[in-house]
C-alpha cells in the first residue's frame, strides 16, 4: 500500500522494519520483485532492493504504461504483487502490458481467480478498467505460474456504494488441479457443492484439470468460490489442496467458509474489504460497504489511507458481525491521460 500510494500520489517513501516479527524477516522474493516493477513502472530511485533488507526508500516518478514482464523466481504470490501494481496501472500515462511469473494459489493470498472474479470486480465497478488471464498455474514449492494482465489508465475513480441482497445468491467457482489425478479436481467441486446445497444455495463449479502445455511445475490444486448477484456482492471464499488433506475436504472448506461469509449478510467478505481500502481513498464520492469481520489487515489498511491521503474512515457496527466501513475519498485525477 505504501509503495502503491507513493507511485499514484507521487509522494517519497521510507519504510522501516519490514516484516520484522517474522521467522525470516524483511523482503522476500515477492516483495522485491514487486519493488523492481514499481520502480520499472516509474522509473522510480530505490535503496535497500536486497533479500532480507528491512529497510526502503522509494522515490517515484511517472508511472508510464507499455509492456512489462516480472519473474518472482519462486511460488511467491502473484496476487500480492497485483494489489500493488494495479492501482498504478490505472493511474498511469497509458494502457499497461504485464506478464508475471510466480504463483497463482499459495497460502496467505487470494487465488488468482479470486482476485479477478471478487476483488477485481469491485474495482471494475469503480472505473478500474483490468484483464487478467491464467496462462499456466503456479503452486508451491516451485512456482512457475504463468499470468498475463492488461489496465487501461483511468481518469478518476467512482466511489463504491454496495447493496444487500435478499437471500442467498448463487454461487459459482472452478476448481483445479494440476500434476494430479483428475477426481482431485471433481472430488474438490462435488463436495463444495454438497455443503452449498445443503445450506439451500444454488452453485455451478466448472474443473479444470492443467496439463500439456499448461501443466504446472509443481502438483497442486485450489478451489475458489464467488457469488454472483443483482446488485453485486464481492464475496468469495477458497481453499487449496494439501498433501495428506483428502480433496472432500478442501471443497468442503471452501464452501464452509463461504457460507459463514454469506450468513452475515455482508456485501464484502473479509478478506476482500482490505483491498477496497486504497481504492476508495482515491476515489471521489462518498464510499460505503459492509463487511462480515473488521480484521487487522482492514485496521492496518485504514491507518494507512489516513497516513496518505488525510481521508478518515468511519467503522460502525451494524448488526452481528456485520461492520459499514464509509468515507469520502480524495477524488484523485490522473494528470498523465
Amino acid at each position: 500500500m505504501a509503495l502503491s500510494y507513493s507511485a499514484v500520489l507521487g509522494v517519497p517513501v521510507r519504510i522501516v522494519n519490514i516484516r520484522v516479527g517474522r521467522s525470516s524477516p524483511g523482503l522476500r522474493p515477492q516483495h522485491l520483485t514487486t519493488l523492481k516493477a514499481v520502480k520499472e513502472i516509474c522509473d522510480g530511485e530505490a535503496e535497500g532492493l536486497t533479500i532480507g533488507s528491512m529497510e526502503v526508500k522509494f522515490r517515484p516518478g511517472r508511472p508510464k504504461g507499455g509492456s512489462y514482464s516480472f519473474d518472482i523466481g519462486t511460488a511467491g504470490s502473484i496476487s500480492l504483487l497485483l494489489q500493488c501494481i494495479a492501482p498504478i496501472a490505472s493511474f498511469a500515462d497509458s494502457p499497461t502490458e504485464i506478464r508475471i511469473r510466480g504463483g497463482t494459489a499459495v497460502r496467505w493470498s487470494p487465488p488468482i481467480r479470486i482476485l479477478r472474479s471478487v476483488v477485481w470486480e469491485a474495482y471494475r465497478g469503480m472505473g478500474f478498467t483490468g484483464r487478467l488471464e491464467v496462462q499456466r498455474e503456479g503452486f508451491y514449492p516451485r512456482g512457475g505460474g504463468l499470468v498475463d494482465v492488461s489496465v487501461k489508465p483511468a481518469i478518476e475513480l467512482s466511489s463504491l456504494r454496495t447493496e444487500l441482497v435478499d437471500g442467498f445468491p448463487r454461487i459459482e467457482g472452478v476448481s483445479v488441479c494440476g500434476r494430479l489425478p483428475r477426481h482431485v479436481a471433481e472430488r474438490q467441486a462435488r463436495s463444495a457443492e454438497r455443503v452449498l446445497e445443503e445450506a439451500g444455495i444454488d452453485s455451478e463449479i466448472s474443473m479444470t484439470v492443467a496439463e500439456g502445455d499448461i501443466t504446472p511445475l509443481s502438483p497442486g490444486s485450489v478451489i475458489s468460490l464467488w457469488a454472483v448477484s443483482s446488485p453485486k456482492l464481492f464475496v468469495g471464499a477458497s481453499a487449496l489442496g494439501e498433501r495428506g488433506k483428502p480433496a472432500e475436504r478442501v471443497g468442503e472448506e471452501a464452501a464452509n467458509s463461504l457460507v459463514d461469509e454469506l450468513r452475515v449478510e455482508a456485501s464484502v467478505d473479509q478478506h476482500t474489504a482490505d483491498n477496497l481500502i486504497l481504492w476508495c481513498s482515491l476515489a471521489g464520492g462518498e464510499s460505503s460497504f459492509t463487511t462480515s469481520t473488521l480484521t487487522r489487515h482492514t485496521r492496518t489498511a485504514i491507518e494507512m489511507a489516513r497516513l496518505f491521503t488525510g481521508v478518515e474512515f468511519a467503522v460502525d457496527v451494524e448488526s452481528g458481525r456485520r461492520t459499514r466501513i464509509s468515507c469520502e475519498g480524495i477524488g484523485l485525477k490522473n494528470e498523465w491521460v
